[in-house]
């Protein structure tokens, strides 16, 4: 019976000390990606700072546009201005905020636009309007998913927002 009780102790000591030590490899890799968020930015944009009645603003000219999808070829410009408005309020958001997730989404909103426009064989009208809809909810807080994780992955999100306008802009201009 000692033996059992003194064996069962010693294992009882050996899950407490790996538990222990899980804890701090998890502390350890939550801050290294807390401090990649920061670094996940596009160069070369201006930082500014989302006003909540602006952005609702754009979210209802882009929900005007999704009612009208053939005058968006007449509206590209504006498109063009919307999204990298919203690549500026990316930039100037913290990450993780209500305020990046609704500036990813307004630009993912207007860049679905753009292509629709500029190639009808695409319709993404319903992926714009689902992005409008999550801006909305952003901004309305009707959730709270602000952690670290949420953050990097609107960075993330915000960045192939960036290479696609960039693609788009080479097929507008062929």
């Amino acid at each position: 019976m000692k033996v059992t009780a003194g064996a069962f102790l010693v294992l009882l000591i050996a899950v407490a000390i790996v538990m222990i030590l899980r804890v701090r490899e998890v502390q350890h890799v939550k801050e290294d990606v807390g401090l990649m968020a920061p670094r996940l930015e596009e160069e070369y944009v201006e930082k500014k700072i989302m006003g909540h009645r602006e952005a609702k603003e754009v979210i209802d000219e882009l929900r005007d546009l999704c009612s009208d999808p053939s005058s968006l070829r007449d509206h590209l410009p504006r498109l063009r201005e919307i999204s990298s408005l919203a690549a500026s309020w990316a930039a100037g958001a913290p990450a993780p905020s209500p305020e990046l997730e609704a500036a990813v989404n307004i630009r993912q909103a207007a860049n679905d636009l753009r292509e629709t426009a500029s190639n009808s064989s695409r319709n993404l009208i319903p992926s714009a309007r689902k992005q409008l809809i999550a801006a909305e909810n952003a901004l309305g807080g009707a959730r709270d998913d602000s952690n670290v994780t949420s953050g990097i992955r609107d960075r993330v999100k915000s960045l192939e927002q960036a290479q696609r306008e960039h693609l788009q802009e080479l097929n507008e201009a062929y």
